[in-house]
C-alpha cells in the first residue's frame, strides 16, 4: 500500500479524457500512473505475489465532484481493495490514499493512512460495494441509504467527532437549525454557509460547547438551498484546520437580510466561552442589550463601543451587563491571568 501510494500518481489526464490507458499490473508499474482501476489491479498483483490474499472491489464512491445529497445512477465510478490478514478482511484504497484531486483538476500527492486498513462502520460513508458481502457490516446497508449518510471526511473519525443529532445528509429547515455533534475536549470546529458555491460573508454560524457536546447553530437569510461544511483541527495543534463533514441544507423560510450572529475569533472557542446574549450580530443603535456571557478563567470582559468602555459585572465564571448600542464595530474583549493584553472573544455590528 505504502509503496504504491508513494510511487504511482493518480492519471488525472485519463480520467478526464475516459482514456485511461494501460490499467494492468504491468503497464501501471511501468508508466508509474493510473486511475482508481489501475491502482486496485497493482496492489491485488503485488498482495497475491506475496502470499496475501487480496480481492479487487468495484461500486460507488463519493469522490471527486460529489456535491453532498447528489444521488448516484450509471455503472460503478470507483475501484479499490480487500485485503485477508489473519484470517479477517480490511478494506483500502491506495488511489485516495496517494493523495487527491485539486479544483483545478491536477493531483497533489498527499498521503493518507485513513484509507489503509479502514473501519467497515467508518470506509462506508465514502464507498459502497456493488457486492453487499464487502461492505463487511453485520447488518448492510442499501444504496439509498447510503446516499443520505451525512458526508463524513476522514478528519471525522481521525479528530474522535460523533453525530448526535441530524443522521441524514439533507436537512429540511425553517430558518434556522441546531446540529449537535459529541467531540474531545481539545477538539475546536469552524462551520462556513455556502450557497451557489460562494461562501457566504456574514457570520450565519455560531458554535458553542456544552460539556462534552458542541452545538452548531446556523441561521439562513432567505429560503434557498445551502451547504453547511464543518472543519476540525485539535487545540494547540501545528495543523490546520481539516474538513470534517458536508450537510444539504434546504431552507423553506428565511430570517431576513440582517440576519447572523457574531463574529467570533479563535479565543471563543479556546476559552470554551458560551455566549447568552445578544445572539444577533447586527443591532440596532439606541437599544439596550444584555450582554451575558459564560467565560472561565477570565478576570474581566469589557464592551467596546464608540469608544467607550463598559465592564460586565464579574459572578464567578458569568459575566453580564445591559449596554446601549452605538452605530459601529462592537467588540467584546476578555483579560485573562497572565496576559499583559485584552484578547479578543467576537465583534457585532451597530446600524
Amino acid at each position: 500500500f505504502r509503496w504504491i501510494t508513494e510511487n504511482i500518481a493518480y492519471d488525472t489526464q485519463g480520467f478526464f479524457s475516459g482514456k485511461y490507458g494501460d490499467l494492468s499490473p504491468e503497464g501501471v508499474l511501468k508508466n508509474r500512473r493510473a486511475v482508481c482501476e489501475g491502482y486496485a489491479r497493482l496492489f491485488e498483483s503485488l498482495a497475491q505475489a506475496a502470499g496475501l490474499e487480496a480481492v479487487k472491489i468495484r461500486g460507488y464512491a463519493k469522490g471527486y465532484g460529489y456535491l453532498v445529497g447528489s444521488s448516484f445512477d450509471g455503472p460503478p465510478n470507483h475501484t479499490w481493495n480487500a485485503v485477508k490478514i489473519n484470517g479477517q478482511w480490511h478494506l483500502l484504497d491506495c488511489a485516495w490514499g496517494a493523495g487527491y484531486v485539486n479544483e483545478q483538476g491536477q493531483f497533489v500527492r498527499k498521503f493518507n493512512d485513513y484509507y489503509f486498513l479502514t473501519p467497515p462502520s467508518q470506509f462506508i460513508y465514502t464507498h459502497f460495494p456493488e457486492d453487499p458481502k464487502w461492505q463487511l457490516l453485520e447488518k448492510p446497508i442499501s444504496k439509498t441509504d447510503w446516499e443520505s449518510l451525512v458526508y463524513l471526511r476522514p478528519a471525522f473519525f481521525k479528530l474522535g467527532l460523533k453525530l448526535e443529532s441530524h443522521f441524514q445528509n439533507l436537512i429540511q429547515a425553517d430558518g434556522q437549525i441546531v446540529i449537535t455533534l459529541s467531540a474531545p475536549d481539545d477538539v475546536l470546529l469552524l462551520a462556513c454557509l455556502e450557497q451557489n458555491n460562494r461562501e457566504l460573508e456574514m457570520p450565519l454560524t455560531l458554535i458553542q460547547r456544552e460539556a462534552s457536546y458542541l452545538k452548531i447553530h446556523a441561521i439562513f437569510p432567505e429560503p434557498g438551498i445551502y451547504i453547511l461544511r464543518l472543519f476540525a483541527t485539535r487545540r494547540a495543534s501545528p495543523h490546520p484546520y481539516e474538513w470534517a463533514l458536508d450537510y444539504r441544507v434546504e431552507a423553506k423560510t428565511g430570517m431576513g437580510k440582517l440576519a447572523g450572529f457574531p463574529k467570533t475569533y479563535s479565543a471563543f472557542q479556546e476559552k470554551n466561552v458560551y455566549l447568552y446574549s445578544p445572539k444577533e450580530g447586527n443591532l440596532k443603535s439606541g437599544t439596550i442589550q444584555l450582554f451575558k456571557l459564560k467565560v472561565p478563567g477570565a478576570e474581566s470582559v469589557v464592551v467596546i463601543s464608540a469608544g467607550k468602555w463598559s465592564f460586565l459585572k464579574k459572578q464567578g465564571e458569568f459575566f453580564e451587563k445591559v449596554v446601549k448600542i452605538e452605530q459601529g464595530e462592537i467588540n467584546v474583549f476578555a483579560k485573562f491571568p497572565r496576559d499583559t493584553a485584552y484578547t479578543c472573544l467576537m465583534q457585532y455590528n451597530g446600524f
